[in-house]
């Protein structure tokens, strides 16, 4: 898929989401709008569901572009404030549609477990661009609250008329706050969970070993 022809399909797309509920808007219209043919547009997407994901990426790419001129600075918490803010800045001109959009983003349960893949993948250049890095189930964990998080925000910035986006930013705060205080509560089942999972991967394992050795003592 060629850049612009993602961007004129996403265009397409929200452009008609600001006029309309997102679940009226057909792929034929999108294809319409956009100038592709629908069978064209179908060697890009497989559905809607992939249109707001390339959105996503879009926005994504977009994010972490406007970090080589304008680094984030501070502790891990201003740096993830500073990034999250700024996705939300680089959404403003696609408000209307995000509006309309976000009342049924998904129809289905494949529809939002899709919509549920592209915002985790969205969280994972998110703590990248602010140099937070969590492996294993803290940073599985840590990605499902900020995607909670992130969905939260969504609904309060959709409210937020001030072009300071002041309400936005104490949400965002108190939220991210809320998030580290809670990680740390967490810290101690996290470490017994992640402790039991080596301890299950090893015994598996050596049972998996020990049933080879057998089998290749009997031949």
């Amino acid at each position: 898929m060629t850049t612009e022809t993602r961007e004129r399909f996403i265009e397409a797309a929200f452009r008609l989401a600001a006029e309309k509920p997102w679940p009226e808007i057909t792929l034929a219209a999108i294809a319409e709008s956009s100038g592709l043919s629908l069978a064209e547009l179908a060697e890009q997407i497989s559905g809607k569901p992939d249109i707001l994901d390339a959105f996503a990426r879009s926005m994504d790419a977009k994010l972490l572009a406007s970090l080589k001129d304008d680094p984030v600075e501070g502790d891990a918490h201003d740096r993830l404030f500073d990034i999250m803010l700024r996705r939300f800045e680089l959404l403003a001109p696609y408000k209307p549609a995000i509006a309309n959009i976000a009342k049924a983003p998904a129809d289905g349960p494949a529809e939002w477990l899709a919509l549920l893949n592209s915002a985790l993948v969205t969280q994972n250049w998110l703590l990248a661009a602010a140099d937070v890095q969590l492996g294993g189930v803290k940073g599985d964990v840590a990605r499902l609250g900020l995607a909670k998080i992130q969905a939260d925000m969504l609904r309060i910035w959709l409210k937020d008329d001030d072009a300071g986006l002041a309400r936005t930013m104490a949400a965002l705060d108190r939220k991210l706050r809320d998030g580290e205080a809670l990680m740390k509560r967490l810290e101690t089942p996290i470490a017994l969970c992640s402790g039991f999972a080596r301890v299950f991967r090893s015994f598996r394992e050596e049972r998996t070993s020990s049933k080879a050795q057998a089998h290749d003592t009997a031949d």
